[in-house]
């Protein structure tokens, strides 16, 4: 068996306009890299990526749509978010999402394979809200789901988004999807682990950190404050609204997709060595829900080295500048 190449994007909200970007100077110099890529997975925006380059959509045809179709839709919040109220109006995205993908297409039509994580509310058979992992290997369970259904699954953000079909965002659990990709290549397809190679392609890393003392903090909803009296809300896991540029708005929401994304890049590496690479440029601290941070990052991947990667592209996708 020859090399199994597998290419993943991250969760990010209007942060996938980076990795969009570098996939479109990747795809640039290394003109076969999509097609030579056996298995795309994607969290959230990243699903929308991964499934577009599945069925067939060029990287640049992709990144134009982002740009005209699925950050205006952003571009509208709603009073009191993402503290007591949902914060963005899902309806555009979801329009966005079904206008791009027809509404016959399903994971079984799909040229490549794929890999998208969403957590369900409530799993009938097991009786317990359960991680899933849609995906399109022989015998898959979901091969007749719509690709517009899966990816707004994996997309609905808890804080700013509501549940899509009883789903929410992948991004709690699997914000960067490379090591449930290669679990189930190994597990599903029987791919051996030493001939996958991954390239994981992330939506920034900014330097959020949080040193202030957090010794008795709680949660906050609107049941127990009233919005008039936020001027008085303490610091707590469930906003901080006092945060400082390199601290998180949403404590608890953001350390679980932020951990979750180191887990798995430290989890990849371990298994594949030096056939898994990281892109992930460091970007200042940037709103997932606001089109302004799109421009900013955009700009940081037109001005990232990518002469690593494509070694590594050329060394384990055998493709040539």
């Amino acid at each position: 068996m020859g090399k199994f190449r597998i290419m993943t994007f991250d969760g990010g909200g209007t942060l996938g306009a980076l990795s969009l970007q570098l996939l479109n100077r990747l795809a640039k110099v290394t003109p076969q890299l999509v097609r030579k890529t056996d298995l795309f997975a994607g969290t959230s925006v990243g699903s929308f990526t991964a499934l577009a380059l599945a069925s067939g959509r060029t990287p640049k045809e992709t990144f134009r749509y982002f740009k005209e179709e699925i950050l205006p839709p952003f571009s509208v919040s709603r009073p009191g978010g993402p503290v007591f109220n949902q914060q963005l109006p899902y309806s555009g995205f979801i329009q966005a999402i079904r206008e791009f993908f027809p509404d016959d297409l399903r994971l079984k039509d799909l040229n490549r394979r794929v890999v998208v994580p969403a957590f369900h509310l409530y799993d009938q058979k097991l009786d317990r809200w359960n991680v899933v992992l849609f995906h399109n290997f022989p015998g898959s369970p979901y091969l007749n789901e719509k690709a517009s259904d899966v990816i707004l699954r994996s997309s609905g953000a808890p804080a700013t988004q509501r549940a899509y079909q009883n789903y929410v965002d992948g991004y709690i659990f699997a914000a960067n999807p490379s090591a449930d990709s290669i679990s189930l290549a190994v597990g599903k397809a029987g791919v051996p682990l030493d001939k996958i190679a991954v390239l994981s392609i992330g939506t920034g890393e900014s330097p959020t950190r949080l040193k202030r003392d957090t010794r008795g903090w709680g949660m906050v909803s609107a049941d127990n404050i009233r919005p008039e009296n936020l001027e008085d809300l303490p610091p707590n896991w469930g906003v901080l609204l006092d945060h400082a540029t390199d601290e998180p708005l949403l404590p608890f929401l953001q350390v679980t997709g932020s951990s979750a994304s180191y887990n798995a890049t430290m989890i990849s590496g371990n298994l594949l060595g030096k056939r898994f690479f990281r892109l992930n440029p460091r970007i200042p601290s940037l709103s997932l829900t606001d089109p302004a941070s799109a421009p900013i990052v955009i700009e940081i991947a037109n001005e990232t080295n990518l002469q690593q990667v494509v070694r590594f592209v050329e060394n384990y996708w055998g493709v040539c500048k």
